[in-house]
């Protein structure tokens, strides 16, 4: 390929015919659109252009083959004003066609994402975009096989953008090692709007790997909102320093850890200080891992307390918990040993096993929902006796029915003290009672709640037959101090 510079291409811009520099008609038409800023948007994403070397159907999409002229291909690319994101899924084998192409794309100024994927990139021509790019937000490297000379270039570039916007930085399956890791993370000082970041598959980081990233979450004041460090041979002391990173992660909000098959129950328990800190996670991965029963209790332990963990993904079949380790998720979601113990179980857990799809945002990753629409059904392979809590979960007051369904005879003695003041309170603790059925018996209905109010107040009232009386003969008589109802003592009722 003949020596071009951007002059060449300027010069011929307008009358260069686009046929003779693609190999098809679909090609010349995308050149043309992007030639013309007339970039069409598809209902997937806004301003998407994929460059890829198989038949692929998504929108504005070039399928590069023998005769497409990868300078010109650059060129168009770096003029263009509406390419928002860019898919680069090949790259030519020969270097001066490479470097023709990274040249046109280093003069882009509008694409916010990147998403390159099974080809090689040497970081050291992609620098200059890096560097310079106003807009950029996400990066996304799969499948590249990241040198440590490549990744101290990639390294570089991070380290001297001017604009530090990056948002999410997806680092996949790229044979990246420890050091790499290193070179790469350290460079992310200043990147404070960074929410998700990815270094799942990269079997060769290890704990060492889990340093360089646990040292840079401490000192850079990263806002990470996700961590991905699932399929990386992440074992339990690897584990655990990365847990004593994200304590003071105070906007993490998904950890994804699943398919580390070396984490044991010892790991597992680390992350009860995860649980109990600052840290607000709300969904946890712990896919196609053997947690076990002793996991199992783990992680219950760790969950006593936690008000923020809404989505444990696990995957039934394969996670060898028994009746044992399910029965310690029941009483995490509801120990009916006492009122007391049942206000104090876990209210905040809506979801656990594998029944679920997200949704990907193009910025902040994927937003997980619950879902059994896929499977035919809600929460498979789970204990009934544990989805009836997780459902409860999902309800306004959960506390308060997980008493009503489990404790139908409320005692009431122990507010006999405050005499009648407390009978306000205790008949407008059933009020939304009367739309809700009760577990202990299915087929409790309005009628039932309204019988257990009734006899509830009927207990109270009995209790003390003379207080009327007494109240009305001898209130003038005495003269001692009233006792002041204080309605924090008894909150948790």
């Amino acid at each position: 390929m003949e020596s071009r510079d951007n002059n060449y291409y300027d010069l011929r811009a307008q009358n260069v015919k686009l046929e003779d520099i693609t190999s098809s008609a679909h090609n010349a038409k995308i050149l043309r659109m992007l030639r013309d800023d007339d970039l069409a948007s598809t209902e997937e994403e806004e301003g998407a252009l994929y460059i890829v070397d198989y038949t692929f159907d998504h929108g504005n999409t070039i399928f590069v083959k023998e005769g497409d002229d990868w300078g010109w291909l650059g060129y168009f690319v770096g003029r263009n004003k509406q390419i928002l994101g860019l898919h680069l899924y090949c790259l030519p084998e020969e270097e001066d066609e490479v470097d023709a192409f990274m040249q046109g794309l280093c003069r882009n100024q509008s694409i916010e994402r990147i998403d390159a994927r099974h080809c090689e990139i040497d970081f050291s021509s992609l620098s200059p975009f890096i560097i310079n790019s106003r807009n950029l937000r996400s990066l996304e490297l799969w499948n590249v096989d990241i040198s440590l000379e490549n990744a101290s270039n990639l390294a570089m570039a991070l380290s001297r953008r001017q604009h530090k916007s990056l948002t999410r930085f997806v680092l996949s399956r790229n044979n990246l090692s420890s050091e790499a890791l290193a070179e790469i993370t350290a460079a992310l000082t200043g990147y404070s709007s960074l929410e998700s970041f990815s270094v799942s598959g990269n079997v060769l980081i290890g704990r060492d790997g889990c340093v360089s990233l646990g040292a840079i979450i401490r000192v850079a004041a990263l806002h990470l909102e996700q961590v991905f460090h699932d399929d990386d041979d992440l074992d339990d002391e690897g584990l655990q320093t990365l847990v004593a990173a994200l304590t003071n992660a105070t906007t993490l909000q998904l950890l994804a850890l699943s398919s580390n098959r070396s984490i044991t129950a010892a790991g597992l328990r680390a992350l009860s200080h995860l649980f109990s800190s600052a840290c607000p996670l709300e969904t946890l991965f712990l896919e196609d891992m053997n947690i076990g029963d002793e996991g199992a209790e783990a992680l219950v332990d760790g969950l006593r307390g936690n008000t923020t963990l809404k989505h444990l993904v696990l995957t039934p079949d394969s996670a060898g918990i028994t009746s044992t380790g399910w029965a310690a998720f029941s009483r995490l979601l509801c120990d009916t040993s006492s009122i007391n113990n049942t206000y104090r179980s876990n209210h905040t857990l809506e979801h656990i096993g594998d029944d679920y799809h997200y949704v990907s945002d193009p910025f902040g990753g994927p937003k997980l929902f619950r879902s059994g629409n896929y499977s035919g059904g809600y929460f498979p392979g789970i204990p009934p006796a544990v989805v009836q809590y997780l459902k409860i979960n999902k309800e306004n007051y959960a506390a308060k029915i997980k008493i009503g369904r489990c404790h139908p005879d409320i005692p009431v003695e122990v507010f006999f003290g405050y005499k009648l003041k407390f009978l306000p309170f205790l008949v407008s603790w059933f009020v939304g009672f009367g739309t809700r059925k009760c577990s202990n018996c299915q087929n409790a209905t309005t009628r039932e709640f309204q019988r257990r109010e009734l006899s509830t107040v009927y207990k109270f009232i009995r209790g003390m037959p003379m207080l009327a009386v007494d109240g009305q003969m001898g209130l003038k008589s005495r003269c001692g101090r009233k006792r002041k109802f204080n309605v924090g003592e008894y909150a948790e009722i």
